[in-house]
Formats: structure tokens, sequence, C-alpha cells
């Protein structure tokens, strides 16, 4: 008798922790789909946009298609200049806490489907100074 009661205890503790852990994930995911863009366009330097977004934060995969992007000042020479369109982007096994608590991006592997994508490295910093000054001295003059 006391053994089957243990047995329900748990076991209805098991449902209720697997329920909360679906229910953040579908949160997290809708959350995802409709402040995503509002955040990236705010707190980024280029215009993204997707027609589709899946994340799995279970796995850390995240999936997204017909993403187009464009630097918000083309002319900015400070960031690095990205412009173009490609079919999918995935990415799996992201380091969901790194990403959020961290804001270190970690992952196994980033695959880009029919990339057609232009990009402009950004002036480089020089090392002495900490500013973007262009090219290096120690490169122009080797010792």
């Amino acid at each position: 008798m006391m053994k089957k009661k243990h047995v329900r205890i748990i076991s209805f503790s098991l449902g209720i922790i697997i329920l909360i852990l679906l229910l953040f994930n579908f949160g997290v995911n809708y959350w995802l789909r409709s402040k995503l863009p509002d955040y990236i366009k705010n707190n980024s330097a280029y215009n993204v946009s997707y027609e589709n977004l899946s994340v799995d934060l279970v796995t850390g995969d995240i999936s997204a298609s017909a993403i187009t992007v464009s630097n918000k000042n083309p002319d900015d020479r400070n960031v690095i200049g990205i412009e173009g369109k490609m079919e999918t982007l995935a990415i799996s096994r992201l380091g969901i806490y790194d990403a959020i608590f961290n804001k270190r991006i970690n992952s196994s592997d980033l695959q880009l489907i029919n990339p057609d994508l232009k990009i402009i490295l950004a002036k480089p910093v020089d090392d002495k100074t900490g500013k973007k000054d262009g090219i290096k001295s120690e490169l122009i003059h080797p010792s």
C-alpha cells in the first residue's frame, strides 16, 4: 500500500515536470516567433527577415527559412557588411545557456543552404591603440 503511494507521487511529480518543460519550450518558441524580429531590429546592425523559424530548446536546434539580411548602415566600415539571402540557416546544438547568460554563441554545426551573400570585412582593430585604424603597420613593414 505504501509502495503504491510513493510510485503515484513520483509519477505525478515527473508528469508535472515534463508538462512544465513542454510549456516552457512552447512559450519560448512563441516568444521567439513574435518578438525576435523586433529584438533583431532594435539590437542589431542588420536588417534581417525570415519566413519560418523553428526552435527546439531541448536539443538546441534552430532553423530558419527564406532569410534575407542587409546592413542598416551600409557605409559603416566598423561592422561586418552582410547583404544577401539564403534558403535555410540551420544551427545544431546551440548552447542556449551561453547565448542567453554569457552572450557567447557555441554550436556544433552551422549550415547555410543556398547562400547568396556578399560579405565585406570591417576595418581591423590596431592592437596598440585599440582603434580601427586600417591595416596594421606591422603588416606593411615586417621586421
